[in-house]
């Protein structure tokens, strides 16, 4: 009989703390205001950034990064209004919507499914306190489908093309042999998507050549680039492929760089100035070697001037 009052009283315990628990839980305020407000302007943000043919792919990575971080935040202090962070964000940042459910799916399982949802939601389902700041048209309609394809993955075009030329064997990292200038020419890529690409900060892929004037060494190489805003119109920016290149591995010749394999790593600087949303021209110096792999290693320097042209 004891065993029996003592389950009743434990019983009656758990269930007396249960409906506290519930009635304090009932009186938890709402998501306040503010919040909603932050996130649209997280969003509006993100959204100006990505509209925007000059602004930087690391400036638009930064907005879509603070848009996301601001909606898990809120959604792990206010979980019961989920579905009010949600439409705020994807209403505010239409161009984000693959962003923000991948980023809310990997953060909160448990919310995959509604922020699909509010993903798929037409734009005028917007939440309470969010301010439109432009009606959806046609062409806006058209921008957000490119972008979506871009953030999946699916749409891989050229995004710039580059040609410059320069001095051939300059000697920056080493002795001087080779001869005659360098012809470059350089096309680019947008972005690749997934984790891989986000993780090494979303460079754009190139492929690109070096050509020589005077027969000694040209390359191809191919790799990826990052470029950087400085603000005023200057950027810098930097590279890193692998080259092939049809110059000497090992040689008796004086006037020819013995390069050790014939693949090799290359590195890039560039530093620049962009005259509008199209036209730059920067001054560029890239280095090949086969970084002590092989004991021939005399590497190769050219230094030049370049013209970018960004579609």
């Amino acid at each position: 009989m004891a065993v029996i009052w003592r389950a009743l009283i434990v019983a009656g315990g758990l269930w007396l703390g249960a409906v506290l628990s519930g009635g304090v839980a009932a009186q938890e305020p709402g998501i306040p205001g503010d919040i909603l407000r932050d996130i649209a302007a997280a969003g509006r943000a993100a959204e100006r950034a990505e509209a925007t043919a000059t602004t930087p792919l690391f400036e638009r990575r930064a907005a879509s990064t603070r848009l996301s971080a601001s909606v898990i935040s809120a959604l792990a202090i206010y979980p019961r209004d989920a579905t009010a962070i949600l439409r705020t964000a994807m209403a505010s940042a239409p161009r984000h919507r693959n962003y923000v459910t991948n980023a809310v799916t990997a953060a909160f399982p448990g919310y995959a499914d509604l922020a699909r949802r509010e993903a798929n939601l037409p734009q005028s389902a917007s939440a309470p306190l969010l301010v439109r700041t432009a009606a959806e048209t046609d062409e806006s309609r058209a921008s957000y489908t490119n972008t979506e394809a871009m953030d999946s993955g699916e749409e891989f075009g050229l995004s710039a093309i580059v040609i410059g030329g320069g001095g051939h064997d300059v000697g920056a990292f080493g002795n001087r042999k080779e001869s005659g200038a360098d012809v470059n020419m350089e096309i680019r890529f947008t972005p690749f998507g997934g984790w891989l690409w986000d993780f090494l900060q979303s460079p754009e892929p190139h492929i690109g050549g070096h050509y020589n004037t005077d027969g000694n060494t040209n390359q191809l190489y191919m790799g990826g680039t990052w470029i950087f805003d400085l603000g005023w119109g200057f950027f810098a920016g930097g590279s890193l492929s692998l080259a092939l290149h049809d110059g000497e591995t090992d040689t008796e010749e004086l006037d020819r760089k013995e390069l050790g394999l014939p693949i090799l790593f290359r590195e890039s600087l560039e530093f620049g100035y962009r005259v509008d949303d199209h036209h730059g021209i920067s001054l560029h110096l890239d280095h090949i070697s086969n970084a002590g792999i092989d004991e021939n290693n005399e590497g190769l320097d050219t230094f030049g001037l370049r013209y970018t042209y960004r579609i």
